[in-house]
Formats: structure tokens, C-alpha cells, sequence
């Protein structure tokens, strides 16, 4: 297993979790906040997490 490729997408889903958290507080400090932004960043953290699951052998 390459372990850059590895490392890489773990930074890839803690920068998308970082990101989904930042947008939910700011959600939550208001309240008109569109909520297609959050389905975006929910679907980022999806894809990113399913990538480094499949990278380290999980299915």
C-alpha cells in the first residue's frame, strides 16, 4: 500500500471535516443559511471517507 497516497487521503477528509464543521457553525449562528451548502459538504465528507476506508482495506 502506498503510504503517501494513504496519508494524503486522511488530510484529504480531516480538511473536508474541518470544512463541514466550520459551515455548521456558522449555520448555526445562522439560521437562513442555505442548505444545499450543507448537503455539498456532507457529500464531500462521504466521498473523502469512503476513499481513505477503501485505501486502508476496509470495505
Amino acid at each position: 500500500m502506498n503510504e503517501d497516497l494513504k496519508i494524503a487521503t486522511l488530510q484529504a477528509h480531516r480538511q473536508a471535516l474541518e470544512k463541514h464543521q466550520a459551515l455548521l457553525e456558522k449555520l448555526h449562528l445562522n439560521t437562513n443559511q442555505h442548505l444545499d451548502e450543507v448537503n455539498e459538504s456532507l457529500q464531500t465528507l462521504t466521498l473523502t471517507l469512503e476513499e481513505y476506508l477503501k485505501i486502508i482495506g476496509i470495505p
